[in-house]
């Protein structure tokens, strides 16, 4: 055994072990940066990624999300009565499927606004021509509901961002009244998101991806 050659691989694994803990640990201030950054960004936003350009075609890419967790599915089961079986998948355990996620979730957050889509759109615009097209074209996704209204009605990106966000909430509000129905919920909606909030949790995580051109 070459007794030279050893120290100096172990010397320089020690040194690369070293300027790899160096760089994570650049690496994560930086990303808690842009954490920061994308958290003041996003705030009153329905957008849950933001995109932060460099100067030779890289970015990073900040997304919120957002992890259901129930706590009690008795709880659970007892709102949706009839149509439990519809949202949850029942084996050893309990699966909720993705609508069942978006719901609770919304609930959870209070990602709603009592109301109706109909009167947002009306105070949208008083043309009876745009006000049908909006009805077909606003769906609660917020980048394209913003673009939408600044295509077809004509708003600035500010005050179409301020609408989009409105129908949201709005069509969420009604959505999450339809369930309910369906469910024959006894309750009013409020003490249904109190046994949602009881029932579930919701763990919110951001992540930061970074992404470059070869």
């Amino acid at each position: 055994m070459d007794v030279v050659e050893v120290k100096k691989k172990v010397d320089r694994l020690a040194e690369l072990d070293r300027q790899m803990a160096a760089v994570k640990g650049e690496m994560e201030t930086i990303k808690a940066w842009f954490e920061k950054q994308a958290t003041d960004d996003l705030r009153d936003t329905k957008s849950k990624t933001v995109e932060y350009w460099g100067s030779e075609n890289s970015k990073v890419v900040v997304g919120n999300s957002e992890t259901v967790k129930p706590i009690s599915m008795t709880m659970v089961k007892k709102l949706l009565g009839d149509v439990f079986k519809d949202f949850v998948k029942e084996d050893v355990s309990y699966s909720m499927s993705a609508p069942a996620k978006r719901l609770f979730s919304m609930m959870y957050m209070g990602n709603f606004t009592e109301g109706s889509l109909d009167a947002t759109i009306s105070a949208i615009t008083k043309d009876e021509k745009i006000q049908r097209t909006l009805k077909k074209k606003l769906k609660g996704k917020y980048e394209k509901d913003t673009e939408t209204l600044m295509k077809l009605v004509g708003l600035s990106e500010q005050e179409a961002s301020d609408w989009a966000y409105l129908a949201s909430e709005v069509i969420n509000w009604e959505w999450m009244l339809q369930i309910l129905k369906a469910a024959e919920w006894g309750g009013t909606p409020q003490e249904a998101v109190e046994v949602i909030r009881a029932a579930i949790f919701v763990d919110e995580g951001i992540k930061v991806t970074v992404e470059a051109e070869k």
